[in-house]
């Protein structure tokens, strides 16, 4: 196995691990909003600010990983190019 094959699939396995990261925080986001909207008649602080939180930073950290684990070949590239040329 060359340098490039396994820096390609140690780019793959840190997208997907950043795939799973943003799925949690999608996740942590909407269990925090159903919990602000059963509680938001209970008390004053609705807390929303985390909420958002979650969604902002699950965003772009999906398509990171996508990015990440998808063009893992063309980063490779870039990273290892051809020394005959």
């Amino acid at each position: 196995m060359k340098p490039s094959d396994l820096f390609g699939v140690v780019i793959r396995t840190v997208g997907f691990l950043v795939i799973l990261y943003s799925l949690y925080d999608f996740l942590g986001g909407f269990d925090n909003f159903l919990e602000n909207l059963l509680s938001s008649g209970q008390d004053g602080d609705s807390g929303s600010g985390s909420t958002l939180t979650y969604f902002v930073f699950g965003v772009p950290e999906f398509i990171v990983g996508v990015l990440c684990f998808f063009l893992a070949d063309w980063i490779a590239k870039l990273a290892y190019r051809d020394p005959s040329a």
